[in-house]
């Protein structure tokens, strides 16, 4: 994914970072250098500031965006685009069909509640940091050019039961690896449903070059660590009392699978 101008980067970035706003707001937001009919500097340089762009200009921009697949218009405000290809998964949940797709922003609401469920109830200290960093953003999308965040969710008659969430964090020489974190509320657990969000998050993941996931977890949420081993995952490593429960401290344990079958020695 790639932008031709940087004027409709700036619009998509402002969108993505907003999540739901009317045009008028972001012509208003995404400002342009400007010409100044003020006297020149001494440096003989013309001044310039900064104004929001012309609304047929502006207007022209957003339809381009919008023909390539980066903003959609809903209800007379632009978002990220839910994209075209998407796949969406069936699962047979005992006669009740279950949905995965790639999440989109008005999912919002339902994938905080579920993270937030399952938060609540186990030790799942990444996961409470999530609900609090999409509850603060007000974003889900993060469909930018490096393909580097996804959520996918999972829903029963169109409410969200499950999400997976997969974030690469571009530190130096770590651009192989990303962060995954997965969970069902407890009424779906045991139905094949996390592990169906993990297989569309590690295709996901594999697809765009990553070589390896991880995740880390409290030493006391064993049925989140036997669910991760039964899926392939290995144990890499252990931190003493790196977390404070309940006013105990708690062992992380670090977890992590390799997408490209090599074994680390």
């Amino acid at each position: 994914m790639g932008f031709d101008r940087a004027e409709r980067r700036r619009i998509y970035e402002y969108v993505e970072r907003e999540g739901v706003v009317t045009p008028e707001q972001v012509r208003q937001n995404v400002l342009v250098r400007t010409e100044s009919s003020s006297k020149p500097a001494r440096s003989g340089a013309a001044l310039s500031r900064s104004v929001p762009m012309e609304p047929e200009t502006f207007r022209h921009h957003v339809s381009i965006l919008k023909r390539d697949g980066y903003l959609e218009e809903v209800d007379g405000t632009l978002r990220v685009a839910f994209p075209m290809d998407a796949d969406v998964e069936a699962v047979d949940l005992d006669g009740v069909e279950a949905e995965i797709r790639p999440a989109r922003q008005e999912d919002i609401t339902g994938v905080i509640g579920v993270i937030g469920a399952v938060a609540g109830k186990a030790d799942h200290a990444v996961a409470a940091r999530l609900a609090e960093q999409v509850s603060r953003d007000d974003v889900l999308l993060r469909h930018n050019e490096e393909e580097s965040r996804v959520f996918f969710v999972a829903t029963v008659e169109g409410d969200a039961v499950g999400w997976l969430h997969v974030e690469a964090l571009k530190y130096p020489r770590m651009e192989h690896t990303a962060e995954l974190t997965v969970g069902v509320l407890e009424e779906y657990r045991g139905s094949g449903l996390g592990t169906a969000l993990m297989d569309c998050g590690l295709d996901w993941a594999r697809e765009r070059g990553y070589l390896k996931v991880y995740q880390n977890l409290p030493a006391t949420n064993e049925r989140a660590i036997d669910f991760l081993a039964e899926n392939g995952w290995t144990e890499e490593y252990r931190r003493e009392g790196h977390y404070l429960l309940d006013g105990e401290f708690v062992d992380e344990i670090g977890l992590a699978v390799w997408l490209d079958d090599r074994s680390v020695a």
